[in-house]
């Protein structure tokens, strides 16, 4: 097999009743230079001879003792060959003809490391898009705070050179990825689509459940001194959606932070008039 443009990582732990869904969106994809490397994180419930049934020279997978999704993502990007990286969790699907359009925009972009999908929350009942602009974010960390670009697993394709640069931080499992991206817009350029490039299967989503401790969650490293205005409202508001998993916690870690009331009126402010 010649070297990839495009490296697919998905994260396996404990997905058996899904993961061909994700594997065959990705080998069913019109743009055919890629390969997907799926890591299997100590999953006890098959799926890694899911996996192994499936018969294709693009997968390479890559076995390991559980760490975690950010753990995996590592060993992903370390034995990824691409130029360009995209991570999918094994219970979410890429849309059809997603690789190729978004291969296309860094061909259009040479300058962009971060390509943003727009993608589709799909549950059992229904389906929601959130769909972006197309065009070339100025403002990332401003642009974050409005939801105008929010980089992920699933539709987003990031630069090889990026993201070995920037790896996960193995200690966090909830909301890694939200974390890493946090440091990534520092230097990210990126260019947002249209187009929706995954589904992500809420049915199946973990994310909501908090950790036993505050230390395996993004809530509990949080750093607000030296940070540009966008920056910290960005991380206010993460603050604020996830504060109430851990009450006890969160007073101790930040103890002055809950009782800032003129910064939550600062905070309404810019979400009535946010430009």
């Amino acid at each position: 097999m010649n070297t990839p443009q495009i490296s697919v990582i998905i994260p396996l732990f404990n997905k058996k009743g899904i993961i061909k869904h994700a594997i065959q969106s990705v080998l069913s994809q019109s743009f055919h230079d890629f390969e997907l490397v799926i890591v299997n994180d100590g999953s006890t419930d098959g799926s890694a001879e899911i996996v192994k049934g499936i018969h294709d020279d693009r997968i390479v997978l890559v076995e390991q003792e559980n760490g975690g999704p950010g753990k995996a993502r590592n060993a992903g990007a370390k034995h990824s060959k691409g130029e360009w990286i995209l991570f999918l969790d094994g219970d979410d699907e890429l849309a059809e003809g997603a690789l190729e359009h978004l291969w296309n925009l860094t061909k259009k972009y040479p300058e962009a490391n971060i390509i943003d999908g727009s993608f589709i929350l799909r549950s059992e009942k229904k389906e929601r898009p959130v769909i972006y602009s197309d065009r070339v974010v100025k403002k990332n960390y401003k642009d974050f705070f409005y939801k105008k670009t929010l980089p992920s697993t699933g539709h987003s394709l990031f630069s090889s050179k990026l993201i070995k640069e920037y790896p996960y931080n193995t200690n966090i499992r909830r909301y890694e990825d939200v974390e890493l991206i946090m440091r990534l817009l520092k230097d990210a350029k990126i260019v947002t689509t249209s187009k929706p490039i995954f589904y992500v299967n809420t049915s199946f989503s973990n994310a909501s459940k908090a950790r036993p401790s505050i230390s395996e969650d993004f809530l509990g490293h949080m750093i607000f001194s030296g940070k540009s205005f966008w920056e910290y409202m960005s991380l206010y508001q993460f603050y604020l959606g996830e504060r109430e998993h851990y009450p006890e916690e969160i007073k101790k870690l930040y103890p002055n932070l809950h009782l800032r009331y003129d910064l939550l009126l600062l905070y309404k402010f810019l979400l009535l008039f946010k430009r």
